[in-house]
């Protein structure tokens, strides 16, 4: 009987335990369930909330329930989607097919610094960058914020070595609406203690304003600008944010965006952009290029080679995201002893991950696609066409104004003569009437000084420069008469 006691105890201690196990196991996965569906209710609504940009696994004809459609698939023909972005899952899918097309057989590491090029991927595919652009060597980079801060870096060290200078203000010079300036949160100063100039006038410097209501009218970087500040000896100039006063000499850098995104793409005429290399020669100064888009500011200018367009400049920072549809990178070019400087500069900033193959993998495959021979070329000629047909339509022209008027590269902004909420319903309304996506992407004016409401980015890419011209002219044709009617 003792026996069967300690039997039948025992019997009731498993299955005690294998009913605790089951509740604990039921109650973890139940509470998963909850966090998870939360999670994406949460998301749901935030991003329910936002009016930047669809999904990105949106391709170029998307697929959109219609209420009216009886729960029928309705295709929306999107004029705005300059990208095709894929899944998560066919993204890494894409990146798996790049590695045996592109022979990756091995990780990097931490940069791969003291690696044989030859047996290195990244170090392979940074000597192919370099050799396009024309400079000696390039470092990989997450992000342009990075490459940038380490080429003013660089720079600034070494013009106060050149010019024995112990001044603690070290400065370089940019137009109003560098990136550095108005998307950074001042970088630039917080973290490398510099001071910035701004070319042209300075006196309507208005950040808020700028990010807010565009900048339509405003002219690129000229020649003109940068002498202002280059020549002038004598003057004391006054630095952005912190209004310091200095001169001319604590200068390091010049930086010329190529080409200008917040004025609509616009672009320094090319006798200019030389001249301001001669200038930065003359005086001393380094003479660095903000290329996040210098694909399309090559095209822009009918270059060639992009060996045409980086020469000018002692240092060139390119972006693999945008034009050229990578995940995420950026790549730094100089002369060889710059970027054994900035290699170093890169792990200074946290920036040397013991791996970057999806990003650099993801960054060469678009490069290889993309950067041949006209595909920046045939996407500036695709939204000059368009441009001009819009221009020429006294309907649509009576609603909006391109700046420029003429495309110089793939890029335009648009000016909207309406209120937001007027041009969504107008948008919406052509959208179900016609299956055509005017615009997606609008960010309102609160000027009331302005005959503008609303104002939008358009670039051509890989996405829309498929699309049928005559849908573009559709698409704006019907959504200025709409809009006249509101």
């Amino acid at each position: 009987r003792a026996r069967g006691t300690v039997v039948r105890q025992s019997n009731r201690c498993c299955i005690f335990s294998m009913l605790r196990s089951c509740l604990l196991t039921t109650f973890v996965g139940t509470a998963a369930s909850l966090v998870a569906t939360t999670s994406r209710l949460l998301l749901g609504s935030f991003h329910s909330h936002q009016t930047a940009s669809p999904s990105r696994r949106t391709n170029t004809i998307m697929r959109a329930k219609s209420n009216s459609n009886n729960g029928k698939d309705k295709a929306v023909i999107d004029l705005q989607l300059h990208t095709i972005r894929q899944s998560p899952a066919e993204t890494l899918a894409s990146m798996s097919e790049a590695c045996n097309t592109l022979g990756v057989e091995s990780f990097d590491v931490y940069g791969d610094y003291q690696s044989n090029p030859q047996q290195s991927y990244l170090r392979q595919f940074e000597s192919e960058v370099a050799r396009c652009f024309g400079k000696d060597d390039a470092v990989f980079c997450l992000s342009g914020g990075i490459a940038q801060s380490i080429a003013l870096m660089i720079h600034a060290n070494s013009h106060s070595t050149a010019i024995n200078d112990s001044s603690e203000v070290r400065a370089f010079a940019c137009h109003p609406t560098s990136h550095l300036l108005l998307h950074e949160n001042d970088a630039y100063s917080e973290l490398l203690g510099m001071e910035a100039l701004i070319t042209g006038s300075t006196m309507d410097f208005d950040i808020d304003n700028f990010k807010q209501n565009g900048c339509y009218g405003m002219a690129p970087m000229m020649l003109s600008d940068a002498k202002d500040i280059l020549s002038s000896e004598n003057d004391a100039l006054t630095t952005y944010p912190n209004q310091k006063s200095i001169t001319c000499n604590d200068i390091s850098t010049l930086m010329l965006e190529l080409p200008h995104r917040e004025v609509g793409g616009k672009l320094t005429p090319w006798d200019e952009v030389q001249g301001m290399s001669a200038l930065c020669k003359e005086k001393g100064v380094k003479f660095h290029c903000d290329g996040a888009r210098i694909f399309e500011g090559s095209a822009g200018y009918g270059h060639e080679a992009l060996t045409q367009t980086a020469e000018p400049f002692d240092s060139v920072y390119i972006s693999f995201y945008k034009g050229v549809g990578a995940v995420s990178g950026a790549m730094l070019l100089g002369d060889s002893e710059f970027i054994a400087e900035a290699r170093v500069w890169l792990r200074r900033f946290g920036g040397n991950l013991y791996s970057v193959l999806p990003y650099a993998v993801s960054s060469w495959d678009g490069f290889r696609k993309n950067c041949r021979d006209d595909v920046f070329m045939e996407r500036r000629r695709k939204l000059a066409r368009v441009i001009d047909v819009l221009n020429a339509d006294s309907n649509v022209q009576s609603i909006v104004q391109f700046d420029p008027a003429v495309p110089q590269t793939s890029m335009i902004h648009g000016y909207l003569k309406a209120s937001l909420d007027d041009c969504k319903r107008a948008l919406l309304t052509v959208e179900q009437s016609t299956g055509i996506r005017v615009l997606m992407r609008l960010n309102k004016i609160n000027d009331d000084e302005s005959s503008f409401g609303c104002r939008f980015e358009w670039s051509m890419g890989t996405s829309n420069v498929l699309i049928d011209d005559g849908h573009f002219i559709k698409g704006w044709q019907e959504f200025s008469r709409v809009l006249e009617e509101f």
